[in-house]
């Protein structure tokens, strides 16, 4: 009984984790209680989706063709 609590109890933690993963909590947590959470919990920490890098600010671009116009 113990120990059924306790699996448990780590499958939540896994899906708690991997909620913001592609399959999202009820997929990771379906995939801990069929497989083992400690498994689940490295295939998340390998696969976790890296961090979005910070975009530089928008800066128009040089194009060739695009001259200015002289001033008279």
């Amino acid at each position: 009984m113990e120990f059924t609590i306790a699996y448990l109890s780590a499958c939540l933690i896994v899906a708690i984790y991997g909620r913001n993963c592609r399959i999202g909590f009820w997929g990771v947590l379906l995939f801990s209680v069929v497989l083992t959470p400690v498994l689940l919990f490295y295939g998340l920490m390998s696969l976790r989706p890296a961090e979005v890098s910070v975009k530089a600010p928008n800066t128009p671009k040089k194009r060739w063709w695009v001259t200015k116009n002289a001033q008279s």
